[in-house]
């Protein structure tokens, strides 16, 4: 059994980077997601898959605060299902490499994303949580037949159980026609 690992000192670290810092009102926030092995050993990971915001492990969470505090988007029904986990959800990242949790086949959005639309203007501040601590299997399995499961079991083994949070992100939403480029930005 492997022994939790301490955000310090963890070897992987997540990242958000906003693509604009200003975005319209109405709209989910244009973000990047990347995980870094930080470590000086190879290490497996699992992507977002279906289930990844609170049914199964591993968990992608957002935390939002707005001009008015934290900020709760309520996902739409049909969001409760978490697949079979599968061999190929697996992904072996080398000291220094990096992955985006959402691309890749079977991964998706993280659904805390995709589906906030701020409705009140001002400054949005995100982090994201990824937690990979559960240390019973049957956390992580899914809620489906689970195919080559001894193959996902040896996988699971090798990755760290850790969580880890993102940098804090930034980002102002304006209502619209307000979110054009400054002059100084235009040349």
């Amino acid at each position: 059994m492997k022994q939790k690992q301490s955000q310090m000192h963890a070897p992987i670290r997540i990242e958000l980077q906003a693509k604009r810092k200003r975005q319209p009102l109405g709209e989910p926030p244009d973000l990047a997601v990347r995980i870094t092995n930080v470590s000086d050993k190879p290490v497996w990971l699992v992507g977002v898959l279906p289930g990844s915001e609170g049914l199964r492990y591993p968990r992608y969470e957002v935390e939002i605060e707005g001009p008015s505090g934290p900020a709760v988007q309520p996902f739409p029904e049909g969001l409760d299902y978490a697949r079979g986990l599968r061999p190929e959800d697996f992904v072996r990242l080398d000291p220094g490499e990096s992955f985006d949790p959402q691309q890749g086949k079977g991964f998706v959005p993280i659904q805390q994303l995709a589906w906030f639309k701020p409705e009140q203007p001002g400054k949005y501040r995100l982090r994201l949580r990824f937690d990979a601590s559960a240390e019973d299997e049957r956390e992580w399995l899914g809620q489906t037949y689970v195919r080559d499961r001894q193959q996902v079991e040896r996988l699971l083994r090798q990755v760290p159980k850790v969580a880890v949070e993102s940098n804090p992100v930034e980002i102002e939403f304006e209502a619209a026609g307000t979110t054009g480029r400054s002059e100084a930005e235009i040349g």
